[in-house]
């Protein structure tokens, strides 16, 4: 069955993806009486940051904080939230030889952690590295490259590359240094000695604190939802998006299949944040050869969430911890009850742990009660937190596409396809997998921001592809007064 859906008089906006970056969208275009129609494959609203709630107990799809260095998308995200608003110490640590070190890295804690004759060795690499940098011309290509570069051998070696490894299940010697750009950003041995010694007054680094919504990541997703239904925008779950049609060069509708049902969408403008290989592989007609060629290169990984229920709380003081040893299953877990007491019952919590797969592989293939039951064992004999008494419950998360894969020539092959889809004036492409960027939370919302305010101002003011390229460390956020008059205009 296909039907069209009736338009009425105002602009509409048809956004691919409920994410947080097509949610911002639909948002903004709400404000301003847009008819707006969200598209999500999913269940759930929120893409990759989700708060999911099961038996009484709200988990997050993985950690969320929000932390941002553009003031602008700052106070856009404390007006939407208001009194939802907590602040959450962050404690981050890593687990490596049976040993927790801090992380970011604490200098004294890392190189005692290690041993003198490690730390020697750390420190004389890390300076042997600053000098090749600086004196020699150097082609530096992959994550190792990168990593050795900023840290010096024996801390990549040490902290970078086993848990790297785990996460892609690659040599890191195959991955792209743009991650290492992207994650790292300034931060290297000399940045860990200013904080530990100086501290500036100018300069926020190295964060030990975070804003968070109360009842959990998800409200940020609610909150703009409950808004664009308000304003009489659809969002529409459960739909996936099967064709784009191409009519005398430009977007004509989109065919969505909801169920066993399929609808077609007709817009005056068209957002997507649905992964860019998606959105090549659904135009209709289909693209050149090469263009789809370029598309197939790009890869993703795919992640389990396994949440285990415990009748005890504060089991860690952490918010999250990365977990290095490559038997042990998950990458990284997370106490819920660390974040917001308001997730979990009374006197229990919730712990949400990552386990990178690729879809259709062995370990993505296990049932859901064989994942729990290997987390399980794995956390309570490596880390001898708990028993087995004390879980009382557990469930699975599976989701596609969680990391955009930086292979060694991504970048050329995604010039390629945004060269392409330029050509479509009506279409925007927005978001982590919409872009392949390795965006957080608010690069993907100011993404979706610039993307509705061009509609709204009818012409290509914002640069979507400017956000999440800055060269600083992530972390460092410069202090500074800015009257913020692009949100005031908006």
């Amino acid at each position: 069955m296909s039907s069209y859906i009736n338009r009425n008089s105002r602009k509409r906006v048809i956004i691919l993806g409920g994410g947080l970056a097509g949610l911002s969208s639909a948002y903004e275009l709400s404000k301003k009486n847009y008819e707006v129609i969200v598209l999500e494959k999913m269940d759930g609203i929120g893409g990759l940051a989700r708060t999911i709630k099961k038996y009484g107990y709200f988990f997050d799809t993985g950690p969320h904080r929000w932390f941002t260095k553009n003031d602008m998308v700052n106070n856009w995200m404390i007006k939407l939230l208001g009194d939802e608003r907590i602040q959450v110490p962050r404690l981050t640590r890593i687990y490596f030889d049976k040993k927790f070190f801090y992380y970011p890295i604490k200098l004294l804690n890392a190189l005692k952690g290690i041993g003198l004759s490690k730390a020697f060795m750390a420190v004389t690499d890390y300076f042997i590295a600053r000098i090749k940098s600086r004196v020699l011309m150097q082609n530096l290509v992959t994550m190792e490259d990168g990593y050795i570069n900023q840290f010096g051998k024996t801390l990549y070696e040490t902290f970078f590359k086993r848990y790297s490894e785990k996460l892609w299940g690659v040599d890191c010697r195959k991955i792209s240094i743009d991650w290492v750009g992207q994650r790292t950003r300034g931060l290297n041995i000399l940045t860990i000695i200013k904080e530990t010694f100086i501290k500036s007054k100018n300069v926020v680094s190295l964060i030990d604190e975070f804003s968070y919504p109360k009842k959990g990541v998800g409200r940020i997703a609610e909150k703009m939802s409950e808004y664009i239904k308000e304003k009489g925008g659809k969002i529409y779950k459960d739909s996936e998006v099967l064709k784009l049609y191409i009519k005398d060069g430009n977007i004509e509708s989109v065919m969505v299949k909801s169920r066993k049902v399929t609808k077609n969408f007709k817009g005056d403008y068209y957002i997507s944040s649905i992964p860019i290989s998606d959105l090549i592989n659904r135009i209709s007609p289909k693209v050149d050869k090469n263009i789809i060629a370029y598309s197939d290169n790009l890869k993703y990984r795919d992640e389990l969430q396994v949440v285990l229920f415990i009748n005890k709380n504060h089991i860690t003081p952490d918010t999250w911890i990365y977990v290095h040893p490559k038997e042990i299953p998950f990458m990284r877990f997370m106490e819920m009850d660390n974040w917001s007491d308001n997730l979990s019952p009374k006197g229990t919590t919730a712990i949400v742990f990552e386990i990178a797969c690729n879809e259709g592989d062995a370990m993505w293939s296990k049932k859901d009660n064989e994942v729990i039951d290997l987390v399980a064992k794995a956390f309570i004999e490596e880390f001898k937190l708990i028993n087995k008494k004390n879980i009382i419950g557990g469930y699975v998360h599976r989701v596609e596409k969680e990391y955009p894969v930086y292979h060694l020539n991504y970048k050329n092959d995604v010039e390629r396809i945004k060269k392409y889809l330029k050509k479509f004036s009506k279409l925007q492409i927005i978001g982590r997998n919409g872009t392949f960027r390795y965006n957080n939370m608010d690069h993907s919302i100011e993404m979706g921001l610039y993307a509705a305010w061009n509609i709204i101002e009818n012409k290509q003011k914002y640069d979507i592809e400017s956000v999440n390229i800055e060269r600083e460390y992530l972390e460092e956020k410069k202090i500074e007064n800015i009257e913020d008059e692009t949100l005031e205009n908006h």
